[in-house]
C-alpha cells in the first residue's frame, strides 16, 4: 500500500546550531541547504572534506550555480553522516547500489540511510537509522511542459486531481511528482512507463510490488511538506513516521 499525506506546522531549525549543541540528533532528520548561505557559514577548509572524485565532478558542471550546489550538499551529506557516525567526514567513502543510489560504505554496518536530492538553487539530504528512504525536492516553477508530462507519469485519477482547480495546478502537480520521485527514490528504480500505474494522492492506495518496481517495502509512507514559498518537499519511509526533525544548513 501507499500511503501519502501532508505534515503542516514543520518546526524549522537550525542545523549548524544542532550540530554544534546536539550530542545525538535523532533520526529520521531532513537537511535543505542554501548553497549561498551553506558556505557563508561553512568552517574555514570546509571545502577539503571533498573527494577527488567529488571534486572533479563538481568541475564538469557547466553553470557555477549548479557546481556550487552539488559542493555545497556533498560537503554537508560528509558533515552530517561524519557527525551521525562520529567518523571523520572526509574519511567516508560511498558506493552504489541499485541503479547506481549511493550508500555508505566506509565505516561499515553503521545502520545508517541516507537520500540526495537537488532542484533550483537547493539541496535536500534525508537521513534515518535502519530503514531505507528516499526524499524529493521541486522548486514549483521549474520550466516545465507539465501538460505534456501528465500522460506519461500519472492515472486518470492524479491527472483529474491535478487539473481540478487551473491556479493550483504546479502545486498540485508537484506534489504527486515529488511523491512518485520519493517512491523511486526509496527503492532506488528510474522513471519509466510504469509511473501512471500507482496513485500516490493523499489517502491510501494499493499498488502491486512488480509495479512500482526495484525492491519496494509491503507498505510505503509518502510525507509530502512545504520547504519554503515556491518549494515541496517528500519523505518516503517503509514505515509510519510518528516525528520526523527538520533543519536548515
Amino acid at each position: 500500500m501507499i500511503i501519502s499525506t501532508w505534515l503542516h506546522d514543520i518546526q524549522w531549525q537550525d542545523g549548524w546550531k544542532a550540530m554544534q549543541e546536539d550530542a545525538r540528533i535523532r533520526q529520521p532528520s531532513v537537511w535543505v541547504i542554501d548553497p549561498n548561505r551553506f558556505f557563508r557559514r561553512l568552517p574555514i577548509h570546509g571545502e577539503q572534506l571533498l573527494s577527488s572524485d567529488e571534486i572533479a565532478k563538481a568541475v564538469r558542471f557547466y553553470q557555477t550555480d549548479h557546481a556550487l550546489r552539488f559542493k555545497a550538499a556533498h560537503t554537508a551529506l560528509r558533515l552530517l553522516l561524519g557527525y551521525t557516525t562520529t567518523s571523520n567526514p572526509a574519511a567516508l567513502q560511498f558506493e552504489k547500489v541499485h541503479h547506481n543510489k549511493p550508500r555508505l560504505e566506509t565505516p561499515a554496518n553503521t545502520g545508517i540511510q541516507f537520500n540526495l536530492s537537488y532542484t533550483e538553487n537547493r539541496a535536500m539530504i534525508g537521513v534515518d537509522s535502519g530503514q531505507p528512504i528516499g526524499i524529493d525536492i521541486e522548486w514549483s516553477q521549474r520550466p516545465l511542459d507539465i501538460e505534456t508530462m501528465l500522460a506519461a507519469c500519472f492515472s486518470a485519477n492524479e491527472i483529474a486531481f491535478i487539473c481540478a482547480q487551473k491556479g493550483e495546478l504546479r502545486q498540485r502537480f508537484f506534489t504527486l511528482w515529488t511523491r512518485k520521485e520519493a517512491i523511486l527514490k526509496l527503492t532506488g528504480e528510474g522513471i519509466g512507463d510504469h509511473l501512471p500505474h500507482f496513485e500516490v494522492l493523499d489517502g491510501v492506495h494499493r499498488a502491486k510490488k512488480q509495479v512500482i518496481g526495484g525492491q519496494p517495502p509491503d507498505n510505503v509512507y509518502l510525507y509530502s511538506f512545504s520547504v519554503e514559498e515556491g518549494f515541496i518537499g517528500c519523505f518516503a519511509s517503509p514505515i509510519p513516521v510518528s516525528q520526523c526533525l527538520f533543519y536548515r544548513l
